[in-house]
Protein backbone atom coordinates (compact mmCIF):
# COMPACT_ATOMS: atom_id res chain seq x y z
CA UNK A 1 0.00 0.00 0.00
CA UNK A 2 1.26 3.38 -0.63
CA UNK A 3 1.49 6.34 1.24
CA UNK A 4 1.74 10.07 1.07
CA UNK A 5 4.71 10.94 3.16
CA UNK A 6 4.93 14.63 4.96
CA UNK A 7 0.90 14.72 4.55
CA UNK A 8 -0.67 16.11 0.80
CA UNK A 9 2.68 17.85 -0.06
CA UNK A 10 5.01 14.88 0.36
CA UNK A 11 5.98 12.48 -2.03
CA UNK A 12 4.15 9.24 -2.89
CA UNK A 13 5.65 6.27 -1.78
CA UNK A 14 4.90 2.30 -2.10
CA UNK A 15 3.50 -0.19 -4.28
CA UNK A 16 0.70 0.30 -6.24
CA UNK A 17 -0.67 -1.67 -8.90
CA UNK A 18 2.00 -3.20 -10.85
CA UNK A 19 4.37 0.00 -9.96
CA UNK A 20 6.26 0.61 -6.89
CA UNK A 21 6.79 5.08 -5.87
CA UNK A 22 9.61 6.43 -3.86
CA UNK A 23 11.96 9.62 -3.19
CA UNK A 24 15.04 9.46 -4.20
CA UNK A 25 17.34 12.51 -3.61
CA UNK A 26 14.43 14.79 -3.29
CA UNK A 27 13.07 13.19 -6.79
CA UNK A 28 10.11 11.40 -7.19
CA UNK A 29 10.58 7.59 -8.99
CA UNK A 30 8.88 5.29 -10.63
CA UNK A 31 9.92 1.56 -10.76
CA UNK A 32 7.77 -1.96 -12.34
CA UNK A 33 7.43 -4.13 -9.09
CA UNK A 34 10.03 -6.91 -9.16
CA UNK A 35 8.43 -10.69 -9.06
CA UNK A 36 10.44 -13.27 -8.67
CA UNK A 37 11.69 -15.46 -11.84
CA UNK A 38 11.60 -19.01 -12.05
CA UNK A 39 14.10 -18.92 -14.75
CA UNK A 40 17.43 -19.58 -13.25
CA UNK A 41 20.09 -17.13 -13.86
CA UNK A 42 22.48 -17.06 -16.37
CA UNK A 43 25.97 -16.94 -16.00
CA UNK A 44 25.99 -13.64 -17.23
CA UNK A 45 23.46 -12.55 -13.93
CA UNK A 46 25.59 -14.48 -11.96
CA UNK A 47 28.87 -12.72 -12.90
CA UNK A 48 27.56 -9.16 -12.11
CA UNK A 49 25.82 -10.78 -8.92
CA UNK A 50 29.10 -12.34 -8.42
CA UNK A 51 31.13 -8.33 -8.86
CA UNK A 52 28.45 -6.24 -6.62
CA UNK A 53 28.90 -8.66 -3.67
CA UNK A 54 32.41 -7.96 -3.86
CA UNK A 55 32.58 -4.71 -4.24
CA UNK A 56 29.36 -4.06 -1.57
CA UNK A 57 31.71 -6.11 0.77
CA UNK A 58 34.78 -3.86 -0.01
CA UNK A 59 32.85 -0.43 0.77
CA UNK A 60 31.55 -1.77 3.45
CA UNK A 61 34.31 -0.88 5.69
CA UNK A 62 34.01 2.89 4.86
CA UNK A 63 30.87 3.82 3.61
CA UNK A 64 30.62 7.54 5.18
CA UNK A 65 34.06 7.63 3.22
CA UNK A 66 32.74 7.28 0.27
CA UNK A 67 29.52 8.83 0.28
CA UNK A 68 31.30 12.49 1.00
CA UNK A 69 34.27 11.15 -1.48
CA UNK A 70 31.48 10.62 -4.14
CA UNK A 71 29.23 13.75 -3.18
CA UNK A 72 29.91 15.70 -6.61
CA UNK A 73 29.58 12.72 -8.79
CA UNK A 74 26.52 11.86 -7.17
CA UNK A 75 24.48 14.81 -7.52
CA UNK A 76 25.91 15.12 -11.35
CA UNK A 77 24.19 11.69 -11.91
CA UNK A 78 21.38 11.53 -9.75
CA UNK A 79 22.69 8.75 -7.46
CA UNK A 80 23.68 8.48 -4.06
CA UNK A 81 27.64 8.75 -3.27
CA UNK A 82 27.72 5.32 -2.61
CA UNK A 83 25.82 3.91 -5.33
CA UNK A 84 28.01 6.04 -7.47
CA UNK A 85 31.09 4.98 -6.04
CA UNK A 86 29.96 1.19 -5.88
CA UNK A 87 29.45 1.94 -10.44
CA UNK A 88 33.51 3.06 -10.46
CA UNK A 89 34.67 -0.09 -8.67
CA UNK A 90 32.31 -2.68 -10.79
CA UNK A 91 33.72 -1.03 -13.82
CA UNK A 92 37.50 0.05 -13.61
CA UNK A 93 38.67 -2.06 -9.86
CA UNK A 94 37.52 -5.59 -11.15
CA UNK A 95 39.87 -7.48 -12.52
CA UNK A 96 39.03 -11.81 -13.87
CA UNK A 97 36.87 -13.97 -15.34
CA UNK A 98 33.69 -15.52 -13.06
CA UNK A 99 33.76 -16.89 -10.71
CA UNK A 100 37.65 -15.88 -10.30
CA UNK A 101 37.28 -12.10 -9.81
CA UNK A 102 40.18 -9.89 -7.58
CA UNK A 103 40.18 -6.49 -6.29
CA UNK A 104 43.04 -4.36 -7.81
CA UNK A 105 43.87 -1.75 -5.43
CA UNK A 106 46.03 -0.09 -7.55
CA UNK A 107 42.62 0.98 -9.80
CA UNK A 108 40.30 2.09 -7.30
CA UNK A 109 39.40 4.85 -6.06
CA UNK A 110 37.47 6.09 -2.68
CA UNK A 111 37.02 9.72 -3.66
CA UNK A 112 36.13 11.22 -6.77
CA UNK A 113 36.06 15.15 -7.97
CA UNK A 114 37.04 18.02 -10.16
CA UNK A 115 39.37 19.27 -8.17
CA UNK A 116 42.93 19.13 -9.72
CA UNK A 117 45.72 16.78 -7.79
CA UNK A 118 48.55 18.26 -9.53
CA UNK A 119 51.39 19.08 -7.70
CA UNK A 120 50.05 17.42 -4.13
CA UNK A 121 53.12 15.34 -3.78
CA UNK A 122 51.37 12.99 -1.56
CA UNK A 123 53.42 10.48 0.74
CA UNK A 124 52.89 8.15 3.59
CA UNK A 125 55.74 6.22 6.13
CA UNK A 126 54.71 3.81 8.74
CA UNK A 127 56.32 5.23 12.16
CA UNK A 128 55.54 2.96 15.21
CA UNK A 129 51.72 2.26 14.68
CA UNK A 130 51.18 5.47 12.99
CA UNK A 131 50.75 6.45 9.36
CA UNK A 132 52.40 9.63 8.58
CA UNK A 133 51.11 11.53 5.45
CA UNK A 134 52.57 14.29 3.72
CA UNK A 135 52.19 16.95 1.22
CA UNK A 136 53.34 19.94 -0.44
CA UNK A 137 51.19 22.65 1.62
CA UNK A 138 48.98 25.04 -0.48
CA UNK A 139 48.56 28.65 1.08
CA UNK A 140 46.52 29.81 -1.86
CA UNK A 141 42.81 31.31 -0.63
CA UNK A 142 41.52 28.55 -3.04
CA UNK A 143 42.71 25.89 -1.59
CA UNK A 144 44.26 26.05 1.80
CA UNK A 145 41.30 25.08 3.74
CA UNK A 146 41.11 21.86 1.97
CA UNK A 147 40.92 19.16 4.08
CA UNK A 148 42.71 16.20 3.90
CA UNK A 149 41.04 12.41 3.73
CA UNK A 150 42.83 9.72 4.52
CA UNK A 151 42.03 6.23 4.42
CA UNK A 152 43.78 2.95 5.31
CA UNK A 153 42.39 -0.61 4.30
CA UNK A 154 43.44 -4.04 5.02
CA UNK A 155 42.25 -6.86 2.66
CA UNK A 156 42.78 -9.38 5.18
CA UNK A 157 40.45 -8.53 8.03
CA UNK A 158 38.32 -6.27 5.29
CA UNK A 159 38.58 -3.29 7.75
CA UNK A 160 39.46 0.33 7.19
CA UNK A 161 40.09 3.02 9.63
CA UNK A 162 39.76 6.56 7.76
CA UNK A 163 39.70 10.51 8.39
CA UNK A 164 37.14 12.28 6.66
CA UNK A 165 38.45 15.95 8.28
CA UNK A 166 42.08 15.86 8.44
CA UNK A 167 44.55 18.42 8.40
CA UNK A 168 43.94 21.56 6.07
CA UNK A 169 45.95 21.97 2.97
CA UNK A 170 47.93 24.55 4.33
CA UNK A 171 49.33 22.51 7.16
CA UNK A 172 51.27 19.65 4.55
CA UNK A 173 51.04 16.57 7.19
CA UNK A 174 48.57 14.77 8.78
CA UNK A 175 48.51 11.35 10.80
CA UNK A 176 46.52 7.92 10.91
CA UNK A 177 46.84 5.67 14.14
CA UNK A 178 46.74 2.21 13.78
CA UNK A 179 44.23 0.06 15.56
CA UNK A 180 46.65 -2.61 18.39
CA UNK A 181 46.42 -6.11 17.89
CA UNK A 182 44.58 -7.12 15.32
CA UNK A 183 46.26 -4.81 12.70
CA UNK A 184 49.59 -6.32 13.69
CA UNK A 185 51.40 -8.05 10.62
CA UNK A 186 49.26 -7.06 8.33
CA UNK A 187 49.33 -5.89 4.43
CA UNK A 188 47.20 -2.31 4.49
CA UNK A 189 46.05 -0.57 1.07
CA UNK A 190 46.71 3.68 1.98
CA UNK A 191 44.77 6.29 -0.23
CA UNK A 192 44.35 9.89 -0.07
CA UNK A 193 42.47 13.20 -0.69
CA UNK A 194 41.17 16.14 -0.11
CA UNK A 195 37.77 17.50 0.43
CA UNK A 196 36.97 21.11 0.02
CA UNK A 197 35.92 23.04 3.29
CA UNK A 198 32.19 23.04 2.30
CA UNK A 199 32.34 19.37 1.39
CA UNK A 200 31.06 19.44 -2.53
CA UNK A 201 34.07 18.92 -4.03
CA UNK A 202 36.95 16.36 -3.95
CA UNK A 203 40.08 15.77 -5.59
CA UNK A 204 39.82 12.05 -7.28
CA UNK A 205 41.65 9.68 -5.01
CA UNK A 206 45.93 9.07 -5.09
CA UNK A 207 47.01 5.69 -4.46
CA UNK A 208 49.83 5.86 -1.79
CA UNK A 209 50.79 2.39 -2.26
CA UNK A 210 50.70 -0.75 -0.15
CA UNK A 211 52.88 -1.32 3.23
CA UNK A 212 53.27 -3.74 6.21
CA UNK A 213 52.11 -3.02 9.13
CA UNK A 214 54.47 -3.48 12.46
CA UNK A 215 54.32 -5.86 15.19
CA UNK A 216 52.46 -4.29 18.09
Amino acid sequence: MAYLKNGILGGLQGPVGDMVWYMLNGKQIVRSRRGKSAKPPTEKQLACRKRLTMVNDFLSGFIPYVQLGFTYTAEQKGYTGYNAATAYQMKHALTGQYPDYTIDYTKVRVSEGPMSNENINAAVTLQNNYLVFSWTADLSYQHSSDHAMLLAYAPALNEAIYTLCGAKRMDGHDVLLLPDNTWGEKVIEIYFSFVSENREQCTNSIYLGQMLTSVY
